[in-house]
């Protein structure tokens, strides 16, 4: 008897309870102002053989006259309408009254992840993302959604310099504009380049950590072939002084070929 007596006074205890919480978060939803989120910017971090990060940026306000705790966010990031990857951010911590907050979380996309994409990728010269997820604050929850366009930087050669000749070594190099028609900076952890005649590589090399800034960039690529291995003799090179050369540019974002012939007679009279 004092069994079922002390499970059913247990079980109202339980219910009451549960109906409180209930009845209590609904009101504390009726008197909290929902914080709002909104989207200020994308930037990118890295830009390399092995993958892609960005880092998009949200403000959230806290638009009550009390500190808030936020729990965190949930996302989606898609590219040309594909979900690419999803998570959710730490605890982000508790919002001063009337206050705002930049809030910013990482998006790696591997090397896999963006090889389904990679045709898209060189063809259409951009590709078209979208994030979305919830803000999540006592109980809350505030959708947010932002889409816009990541566009591939578009590369030209615009010609060779030579920087010093004789018929062992010749030093030169291979000039590049590249343009950058995003709003930020991309960040290419390596540049590879190559150059080859008639089908025999003659050099190739790589420079790091450039920093391809919005607009216009120029780029320098140096090499060095040497002379004395595609002709017999100094009198050989005279009587048929040209060279063919191919080269081939390639990094994450972008890749070049690029075809010269190079008269380097007169630098050995």
């Amino acid at each position: 008897m004092f069994n079922k007596l002390f499970k059913s006074s247990l079980l109202l205890i339980t219910v009451t309870l549960i109906t409180s919480c209930a009845t209590l978060q609904q009101g504390m939803s009726e008197f909290i102002k929902k914080p709002t989120v909104n989207y200020k910017s994308i930037a990118v971090s890295k830009v390399a053989i092995d993958g892609i990060e960005l880092n998009p940026t949200f403000n959230i306000l806290n638009n009550n006259a009390f500190p808030l705790p936020i729990n965190n966010i949930d996302y989606a990031f898609s590219l040309n309408n594909k979900t690419m990857l999803s998570g959710e951010t730490d605890s982000i911590g508790t919002l001063p009254s009337n206050t705002n907050k930049d809030v910013t979380f990482s998006l790696k996309l591997t090397q896999e992840t963006l090889a389904s994409l990679q045709q898209l990728l060189f063809k259409n010269k951009k590709l078209d993302y979208q994030i979305k997820g919830n803000l999540n604050a006592m109980g809350l929850t505030i959708p947010f959604n932002q889409s816009d366009t990541l566009f591939i930087p578009e590369i030209k050669v615009t010609g060779v310099e030579v920087i010093d000749a004789n018929f062992t070594q010749l030093n030169f190099v291979l000039n590049v504009d590249i343009e950058n028609e995003n709003d930020f900076t991309l960040p290419l952890e390596s540049i590879n380049y190559s150059v080859s005649s008639k089908g025999s590589k003659l050099f190739d090399g790589t420079i790091t950590s450039q920093k391809i800034v919005k607009g216009k960039s120029k780029v320098q690529l140096p090499l060095s072939i040497k002379p004395n291995l595609l002709f017999t003799n100094s009198v050989s090179l005279l009587m048929n002084p040209t060279i063919p050369l191919h080269f081939e540019i390639n990094s994450p974002l972008f890749t070049k070929s690029y075809d010269h012939s190079l008269n380097i007679g007169a630098f050995f009279r």
